[in-house]
């Protein structure tokens, strides 16, 4: 690996939406909950401004020389002040260009994602993975996340 992990900039935002495209467009295949609409361009741009204005997120990239080749989105979600535990990290995103795959590209994000989510004193954190997902799903429990909650789906 030769490339580093960095917020992302506002230069990088139409990169970063064609790579977050071409991960959800790879996650098609798993449930038709992940079917991207293709005019969603505009919407898409939009929701990375507004994340990467957000204060308790980050967009963080993973950059090889000019190429942005993973991503991983990061926020502090906070829960009403009745629970102990009122705050969580959130890992909602992450995904590496399918050609840079097992080069340790996404344990560098989720590194610096853990890293920034520590230093905000917050103590737990929360990723979604889908049970059609098995490289995801290894990813994950090979990182010390596990089971938690599970989500129940039903179509109408």
């Amino acid at each position: 690996m030769t490339g580093r992990v960095r917020r992302a900039e506002r230069r990088d935002l139409d990169r970063v939406a064609a790579l977050w495209t071409a991960i959800t467009i790879f996650h098609e295949p798993l449930d038709p909950i992940f079917r991207m609409r293709r005019d969603a361009g505009a919407e898409l741009a939009d929701l990375l401004r507004g994340i990467g204005r957000d204060a308790d997120a980050q967009i963080l990239v993973y950059e090889d020389g000019s190429q942005i080749e993973g991503l991983c989105i990061v926020r502090i979600d906070r829960s009403p002040p009745i629970m102990q535990e009122s705050e969580r990290g959130e890992i909602t995103d992450l995904g590496v260009r399918e050609e840079a795959r097992r080069r340790g590209i996404g344990s560098s994000l989720v590194a610096e994602a853990l890293a920034w989510i520590r230093a905000s004193g917050v103590q737990r954190v929360e990723v979604q993975v889908a049970t059609a997902n098995p490289t995801a799903q290894a990813f994950w429990r090979s990182r010390g996340f596990g089971d938690f909650m599970d989500v129940l789906d039903k179509r109408l």
